[in-house]
């Protein structure tokens, strides 16, 4: 009789176990030939909590799955035309910087965590998320790859403007911004990055919602020079106070929300122009460089065939 009871009691465990990984197995999406499945779906929204230090909430788990999904259908459509491309090289030194900047901007270098044991408190596959960062990065070498061409600036132009400049006023203005990128926004998702800017502060609503690099460093692009910055931008910066955030400023496809952290005026005789053109050809490149990859993508997106098991 123990002999049946033990036998029965293996029987419903090993169908128990089953069933639970059947659940965690299910697939929930379809994306071209590839598919996303329920552990996919919580391990991301763990690995999201993660990297905003944030802990569970049930009233945020319907926010936390959309943001999730859209990660992950991200990640698929990129690395479809990675392999398409057959793009394998990648920069082991860009993505120790990469970890290494988002340790510091979670704190976790204060506290001596790594960000591969940050992540198994919360549940969070490491090993997965860093292989989303490198597929950020073999992509960014995709889109230079298929644009290069296209990047040149008027190096001259930019030299003679600025020399210009100097002239009439004699000295450079720098502004010390953040950003928030939201691509393939509408209202709601917009709503509920101002609603999370006023509840969880710039830093952690960039980190959470941005889709620009510089999220992994809570939004931050560091010191610009005003002759870099197209005049859009320009118009509404130069009205900024320290520590004011912009109203979302619409850029093509992309909604920018801007953040000036700090502003400085350099006098001539504290210049190395050389330095300054190289910073603002650099700055005018990656602009370019960011249109084509919004761009890229979209179209991407837009011919991928999506499916959603509900």
């Amino acid at each position: 009789m123990r002999i049946k009871l033990i036998f029965f009691f293996l029987i419903f465990l090993s169908f128990f176990n089953k069933a639970f990984s059947n659940i965690e197995d299910r697939i929930v999406a379809k994306v071209d030939n590839e598919i996303i499945t329920n552990y996919d779906l919580i391990n991301e929204v763990n690995t999201i909590l993660a990297l905003t230090n944030k802990t569970a909430n049930k009233n945020e788990l319907g926010k936390l799955k959309n943001l999730a999904f859209a990660s992950l259908k991200k990640r698929l459509i990129k690395e479809t035309e990675i392999k398409r491309y057959k793009i394998s090289r990648y920069n082991k030194a860009d993505v120790n910087n990469y970890i290494q900047a988002l340790e510091t901007n979670l704190g976790l270098i204060q506290q001596n965590i790594s960000l591969k044991d940050h992540f198994k408190k919360y549940g969070a596959n490491y090993e997965f998320y860093l292989e989303g960062v490198i597929i950020n990065f073999k992509w960014n070498s995709l889109i230079f790859s298929l644009y290069r061409k296209q990047l040149d600036v008027d190096e001259e132009l930019i030299k003679s403007e600025l020399n210009k400049q100097l002239k009439q006023e004699n000295k450079i203005e720098e502004f010390n911004l953040s950003e928030i990128v939201l691509e393939n926004w509408d209202q709601i998702k917009l709503n509920e990055v101002k609603k999370s800017i006023q509840e969880n502060g710039f830093v952690k609503t960039a980190t959470l919602y941005s889709e620009s690099i510089s999220s992994t460093k809570g939004g931050s692009i560091g010191w610009v020079v005003s002759k870099s910055i197209s005049k859009n931008y320009l118009e509404i910066i130069s009205k900024l106070k320290k520590t004011q955030i912009s109203e979302p400023i619409k850029i093509n496809n992309n909604i920018v929300i801007i953040k000036l952290n700090d502003k400085r005026i350099l006098n001539q005789n504290n210049l190395d122009l050389v330095e300054i053109e190289k910073k603002i050809i650099r700055q005018k490149k990656e602009e370019k460089l960011n249109i084509f990859s919004d761009s890229h993508y979209l179209n991407l997106e837009k011919n991928a065939y999506v499916e959603i098991n509900e």
